[in-house]
């Protein structure tokens, strides 16, 4: 006797070979260039750009978790060049640090944990759909 079941996943599941598709910036490259990245990262968490990864449920956590990575990740490059003093108080990497930086930084937060609550709310349905005897 064999018994059938049909498993119940989400249709948009995403497997990669990296850990994110996301693709952001490397290294410390001037201030302009700086600017310019954090501008093309809030284009697309705000909507104006279309997003980099194809999922209705992770878009946003995943790619504002990526780009609020890439934030730190140049902020502690700055942190390292002010400790070894290649960056000083009032230059412009500093200025780009305590301004712009420090204001992607905070949005790209509160857009990964509106994600994740996006996330959680669209498990809870999909139990839900799935408790009640729905299939997909």
């Amino acid at each position: 006797m064999r018994i059938e079941r049909e498993v119940a996943h989400p249709r948009h599941v995403q497997f990669g070979r990296r850990l994110t598709e996301v693709e952001v910036g490397e290294g410390l490259p001037d201030v302009d260039e700086l600017i310019e990245e954090l501008i093309g990262y809030t284009d697309v968490i705000l909507g104006r750009v279309d997003p980099p990864v194809d999922s209705p449920y992770l878009n946003l956590m995943e790619i504002a978790t990526a780009y609020y990575s890439r934030g730190l990740e140049i902020e502690m490059m700055i942190h390292t060049a002010e400790q070894r003093h290649q960056v000083v108080r009032g230059s412009p990497l500093n200025k780009f640090r305590t301004g712009q930086l420090r204001s992607f930084l905070e949005m790209a937060k509160k857009q990964a944990d509106l994600g994740s609550r996006r996330l959680t709310q669209e498990q809870l349905l999909q139990d839900q759909r799935y408790d009640s005897g729905d299939r997909y």
